[in-house]
């Protein structure tokens, strides 16, 4: 009566084997960003080029460290009097798009944001100020900021 214990036990070993396996294949993603530093410094004159552009246009964003993002505008759109977005596909990137939007605020001031992110990949940018109202790209984890919808 030894067989349906061992058989079991060789059972339920497989069963985690299995599902660890699993989680590790599904879970993984590449990194996209890897031979790029944490923060890229972004001059504000280089962000405002984008919204000179129009869609189907090529453009070639140069930022600090050597970064340079490549691609083609697919979009660029005026949603409100104060709110201009525009969104850049990079073959360069695996397809990742960034996704800037220019705010005029108030006070007759114009703020930036956005992101570079590709779903296939681990990593990917935010556009942020810094303590002295610089911009930077920080480097972020895509999986924290797109929401899985996938069902399993």
């Amino acid at each position: 009566m030894k067989y349906p214990k061992r058989n079991l036990v060789l059972l339920l070993c497989l069963i985690i084997s299995a599902v660890v396996h699993a989680q590790n294949a599904s879970g993984t993603k590449p990194s996209l960003f890897n031979n790029f530093p944490g923060k890229i410094i972004c001059s504000e004159q280089e962000l405002s080029r984008v919204f000179n552009s129009t869609a189907d246009q090529d453009i070639s964003l140069s930022f600090s460290d050597n970064f340079i993002f490549s691609g083609k505008v697919t979009s660029n759109v005026v949603k409100y009097t104060n709110l201009q977005t525009a969104i850049i596909k990079s073959p360069a990137f695996g397809d990742a798009i960034f996704v800037l939007s220019k705010i005029s605020n108030a006070d007759r001031s114009t703020s930036y944001v956005g992101r570079i992110i590709n779903k296939n990949y681990f990593d990917g940018y935010e556009l942020k100020k810094d303590a002295s109202n610089n911009y930077q790209l920080i480097k972020i984890e895509t999986d924290r900021v797109i929401p899985d919808c996938s069902h399993h």
